[in-house]
């Protein structure tokens, strides 16, 4: 891609009103024309370890989010609706709760946030937010976003095993599908943005269909969000994970009501902009099928993981 291209569209993103009303990728031309390929950078500091994410937890508790099996007799048959979105609150409070977050809901104009949060020893103040949309549009979801939010209910499985100085606020944002309103709710109560870290925001990673290992993490290259990049590159070489790092710019997820507000945050999502999407993106097949490759999502899951712990650091 040209330089030029490149910095045409993030002048154009930036000098523009956000598009909370349109959060359709597919139509953000601006975001493929952004793409840029990485090189893994090279790691001193390489490390053998047992992988520690679960897939069959995940492939688990995915089946039950995106409608294949029932919570406690009742099945989420879609996530766009007032009822089965509280029943999925209900299933990601059990599951929290289960393994030690406190858990809360922050109602707005239009939805329901969901709030998960495990408190730092040292500094609790300081808060490292994890986020993910739980709404759909009319359908099960699979993958936009049931490979998100459970792909971070499965790091935060882990995150549960240990204590850190900082605290980690997982958060389930309804109304992303239309027009980012749960995200925007939520950062209009933040009274001291110094405090938040940044955000990680999950967004749909399952399908890899070059199985090249891509992936977007997107910064559009501001100055106050490329740490977490750099962090979570820097994953990805100390564990040697075959995860290639696609840049991109897009405004059409949740991290943009934090990027408003000036508060460091990224996304974290398959190859959508480089020309790997999913092609149910949006559509009656969004299902838990052969589509969704569960070594490609461990992978993009073990460096949040890892870049996560370097972020709250373990406590002493």
């Amino acid at each position: 891609m040209k330089i030029s291209h490149l910095l045409l569209a993030l002048t154009l993103l930036q000098s523009t009103a956000w598009a909370h009303d349109d959060h359709d990728w597919s139509s953000d031309y601006l975001g493929f024309l952004s793409v840029e390929y990485t090189v893994t950078p090279v790691s001193s500091k390489k490390i053998k370890r047992a992988k520690r994410i679960d897939v069959e937890f995940y492939k688990e508790k995915l089946a039950i989010f995106s409608g294949d099996k029932a919570f406690n007799g009742q099945m989420i048959k879609e996530r766009g609706t007032a009822k089965n979105l509280d029943i999925a609150r209900a299933f990601l409070k059990a599951e929290y709760e289960a393994v030690g977050f406190e858990v809360s809901l922050q109602p707005f104009s239009s939805g329901v946030n969901f709030i998960a949060e495990k408190k730092g020893l040292k500094n609790p103040e300081k808060v490292l937010i994890l986020s993910s949309h739980i709404d759909s549009v009319g359908n099960k979801g699979a993958n936009d976003n049931g490979t998100g939010t459970i792909g971070l209910m499965t790091v935060a499985q882990e995150l549960a095993k240990n204590n850190y100085d900082f605290t980690v606020r997982i958060l389930g944002f309804d109304r992303e599908e239309v027009g980012l309103k749960g995200s925007d709710a939520y950062v209009a109560t933040l009274t001291k943005k110094e405090n938040i870290i940044g955000n990680i925001n999950f967004e749909m990673m399952g399908t890899n269909s070059r199985k090249d290992g891509a992936f977007h993490i997107i910064d559009c290259k501001y100055g106050y969000s490329q740490f977490l990049t750099s962090e979570l590159s820097s994953a990805i070489s100390t564990l040697s994970l075959p995860l290639t790092v696609v840049k991109g710019c897009t405004d059409r997820s949740d991290h943009a009501s934090f990027w408003r507000k000036k508060i460091p945050a990224v996304v974290v999502s398959e190859n959508f902009f480089g020309g790997d999407s999913d092609s149910c993106y949006h559509a009656k097949c969004d299902i838990m099928d052969e589509r969704l490759d569960y070594g490609y999502m461990s992978s993009i899951m073990e460096a949040v993981l890892e870049a996560t712990e370097k972020l709250l650091v373990k406590a002493k």
